[in-house]
């Protein structure tokens, strides 16, 4: 029976932490966030623009870019408005938000998919290769930042740092990474990306209705006309987070058995690859160890080291820095082509 009794008491500590709002801020927080969550031209637009901006950066490599992409994309308005269409069990502001989101969703991936397109060669950047690995940390960050926007929606006072959010959020990257990489065929890391945005959207969306609940912005039953749906879509989305976590913990695992990952080289194109590949068919006395551009040097040169059986002819080399340029287009491009002759077997 005590352990009963203090049951209510924890819950009543925490809900006394955090300030409750008052019935006039409350109706002023759910205008707002209704106001986010309007997908009217103006969500449209800036939802072009940013994954634009998104794809761009991505493929260009730059850091700043992709940051700027992640502060005005406007999908964290719908989701955090998700978040308290939960908490209060208001089902049509839940399905306008998961409407809209929806919208930015495929205007999103439908700009990915045409930069990607347009791409002359993919060769998979820095910021594209940092959302191709999702892991458990990703989840945890998702869930803080969606608690953070409805905290910061909720306390005017402490709004500024919901530029901050944006940041740590970041869900128009990994969504760009899912059509630049589809559209390329690398599917394992368009693969990892869903999986990283979807765990995003997710999060945020329980993040974000757990800190309006703590707010006081919840209902009773009576006043929501029922909490069925409520019951159904939260556990539908908690279901979702649970499967995530599987290759997200196997990603963690795996992270935690090799170390951090500092490559030494970034992939080439796939045209640069298939050029290659194509010319060592036709040669089998020859076998790739490792085909990459250089990830430190400003010229971004590309690195060719091969071993070879037998004598090797003098041409070698120059055919294939040839065959590298022309597949990439760049005749000035800096190709690097080491060949090592392998040592004769010795019987014993």
């Amino acid at each position: 029976m005590k352990g009963d009794t203090d049951k209510p008491r924890v819950s009543q500590r925490i809900y006394d932490f955090f300030p409750t709002l008052e019935r006039k801020a409350r109706l002023e927080l759910v205008e707002r966030i209704s106001i986010g969550a309007d997908g009217g031209v103006d969500f449209i637009v800036m939802i072009v623009l940013a994954a634009t901006l998104a794809s761009l950066g991505l493929l260009q490599g730059s850091t700043a870019v992709v940051i700027g992409a992640m502060l005005v994309a406007p999908l964290m308005g719908p989701l955090v408005a998700a978040g308290l269409a939960l908490t209060q069990g208001n089902l049509r502001l839940f399905r306008k938000a998961f409407l809209v989101c929806g919208v930015g969703i495929l205007i999103g991936l439908g700009a990915s998919l045409v930069f990607g397109i347009l791409n002359p060669g993919f060769e998979a950047s820095q910021e594209i290769e940092a959302r191709g690995r999702p892991d458990m940390f990703d989840l945890v960050i998702a869930l803080v930042s969606g608690m953070v926007a409805a905290y910061a929606m909720g306390r005017p006072n402490v709004s500024g740092t919901l530029a901050g959010v944006a940041i740590a959020a970041a869900l128009l990257p990994p969504l760009a990474v899912v059509g630049i990489g589809a559209t390329n065929s690398e599917w394992l890391i368009a693969g990892n990306a869903a999986i990283l945005f979807v765990t995003n959207l997710v999060a945020i969306i329980l993040g974000a209705a757990l800190i309006f609940r703590l707010l006081g912005m919840h209902v009773t039953a009576s006043e929501s006309g029922g909490v069925a749906w409520v019951r159904r879509a939260t556990m539908s989305l908690s279901l979702v987070a649970i499967i995530l976590s599987a290759p997200l913990l196997l990603n963690a695992l795996e992270k935690k058995r090799e170390g951090q990952v500092r490559p030494t080289v970034y992939p080439v194109s796939a045209d640069v690859r298939n050029a290659v590949n194509l010319y060592m068919k036709s040669h089998p006395e020859f076998s790739v160890i490792m085909l990459g551009r250089n990830s430190v040097e400003p010229d971004t040169g590309i690195t060719l080291i091969a071993t070879t059986v037998g004598p090797l002819a003098a041409s070698v080399k120059g055919q294939l820095r040839q065959i590298i340029r022309t597949a990439r287009k760049d005749q000035d491009a800096v190709v690097r082509v080491f060949i090592l002759q392998q040592a004769p077997e010795i019987d014993e």
